[in-house]
């Protein structure tokens, strides 16, 4: 691993260490570090490097094509996320509270006795089982069983100080901002809480700054992996020095099947050598407010990002609300003060709104926008119509219905792809055509976001369905009711799916 033999010596990272990878390229103090062999760094197409500011990160190294493998990796720790549910310990399925099975060894949680994360240590490893031996749980409290998880993965990472050395030295290299976490009134009472004194009622003995520090690592550090309300966190030894960007150059997988849970991390764009390579560490379909609140709550820096200091957001007004007076774009003055007012942006209009009135609406309106159902196509398509005086059609809670109707329109009850009319259909294409305008600015490249919109939308009879939908726009398939508005015609239709299936063909390809 790079991390071994350093041919220029690391600063050496106090606690009270308050840098992050956070979205400034330039530094008065910078070096690059060596890797372990001249072979090792010459077959990496990145260089880390380190500055005052953002600690160490890295850029690349030489051209990177969209798509390359940046890096794959084992992870160094895996385990449950904190408030998950009552999981099995090996594989992080979710168990039910009614029919529990036990691990044979030390009665914990398991999905079933041939659990393929049993014996692993990226699941309920041997060394865990014996120390959970002595700590039976008591099943006749779940909800006091479910608040014990919140130890465990801190516990596995303490577990390999002895089970694993090597992997508990690369942890230990890892940002914890314990001083940061220390001021906050809610982090640190919370862990001592609910992490340092339960492993204490354990009658395991872990020095009490230690377990602190290793719940900063994971806070500030730590993956989600497994699909979409996974239940595992995952360490990983060089992915996390990836920086931070609200419009990432990267996007990542983890393979939950292949023996040590690998990440694998491709350029979702081209890089140039000496490009910064990043990540974003908050959901990218939300507006500015709400990323920088999650980063700043989860990893301690405010964003200041292009995006972030853009009042547009790169021209993709995914905050905008709609103005009263004229119906135009209401966005924010200075979008990094989050105490200043919001205006409308046409030049004859003096229409303004306070921070505190645009914070008590955005609350209203995601609470509103959150008590919908997953699988509720009326519900989202209400609340556009609803609320369509006051968001612009850009903004992102309009966007997250959008990208839900996607994925719904065509796979669930009443809205099946061969039942849908041609404006359901009509209304489907429309959607993803709006959702990858701005996709094509906030995940460019190869992401998640667009594969689903582009792929999964269709379903995995993708080509047949396609050819169906094209026979359909022509007149073809079952007999269609009479259409008042149809503003697409068949060629235009036709060549937005041509398109979302050839990017989708692209995107497997790059993925197998």
């Amino acid at each position: 691993m790079y991390k071994k033999g350093h041919k220029k010596k690391q600063k050496k990272r106090g606690k009270s260490d308050g840098r992050n990878k956070e979205n400034i390229l330039h530094s008065d103090k910078e070096e690059i570090e060596e890797v372990s062999t001249a072979d090792e760094k010459k077959s990496l197409c990145y260089e880390i490097k380190y500055s005052d500011v953002m600690g160490r990160y890295i850029v690349a190294a030489r051209d990177i094509k969209a798509g390359e493998i940046i890096i794959e990796e084992p992870a160094l720790a895996v385990g449950p996320c904190t408030g998950c549910a009552l999981i099995c310990l090996g594989c992080y399925r979710e168990i039910d509270e009614n029919n529990i099975n036990k691990c044979k060894n030390c009665k914990w949680p398991v999905c079933s006795g041939s659990c393929p994360g049993q014996g692993k240590y990226t699941g309920h490893s041997t060394y865990e089982c014996e120390t959970l031996r002595s700590i039976p749980p008591d099943y006749s409290k779940l909800e006091d069983l479910r608040d014990s998880y919140q130890a465990l993965m801190p516990l596995r990472c303490l577990l390999l100080k002895k089970a694993d050395p090597p992997k508990w030295q690369a942890l230990s290299a890892m940002e914890a901002h314990n001083e940061l976490r220390r001021a906050r009134g809610d982090i640190w009472p919370t862990n001592e809480k609910n992490v340092v004194q339960r492993i204490k009622s354990w009658g395991l003995e872990y020095d009490p700054e230690e377990i602190h520090t290793v719940c900063g690592i994971l806070e500030v550090n730590a993956f989600e992996v497994g699909g979409s309300g996974a239940n595992a966190r995952a360490l990983y030894d060089r992915a996390y020095l990836l920086a931070h960007d609200c419009t990432p150059s990267t996007t990542h997988t983890d393979s939950e099947r292949t023996p040590g849970r690998p990440i694998t991390v491709r350029a979702s764009i081209a890089h140039k050598a000496g490009d910064l390579i990043s990540l974003c560490y908050a959901y990218t379909l939300q507006g500015t407010l709400k990323r920088r609140e999650h980063i700043k709550h989860s990893k301690f820096f405010w964003c200041s990002c292009r995006r972030c200091a853009d009042r547009a957001e790169l021209g993709t007004s995914a905050s905008a609300f709609r103005c009263p007076r004229c119906a135009g774009a209401v966005l924010p003055e200075r979008p990094l003060q989050r105490d200043q007012p919001w205006a409308c942006t046409r030049d004859h209009c003096h229409y303004t709104m306070p921070a505190a009135a645009v914070h008590l609406l955005l609350q209203r309106l995601t609470d509103e926008y959150d008590q919908i159902d997953a699988n509720d196509v009326p519900g989202f398509e209400n609340f556009l119509h609803k609320y369509r005086n006051v968001l612009l059609p850009s903004h992102y809670l309009c966007l997250s219905a959008k990208h839900s109707l996607s994925q719904l329109y065509g796979k669930v009850t009443d809205y099946m792809i061969h039942e849908m009319p041609d404006t359901e259909l009509n209304r489907k294409i429309d959607i993803c055509r709006d959702l990858m305008k701005v996709f094509d600015v906030i995940e460019p490249g190869y992401s998640r976001l667009r594969d689903s919109t582009v792929f999964t939308r269709i379903g995995p009879n993708s080509r047949v369905r396609t050819s169906a939908l094209i026979r359909r726009s022509h007149g073809g398939g079952r007999k269609r009711r009479p259409e008042k508005n149809q503003n697409m015609g068949a060629d235009h239709r036709q060549d937005i799916l041509k398109r979302a299936l050839t990017k989708s063909t692209q995107l497997r390809r790059i993925k197998s």
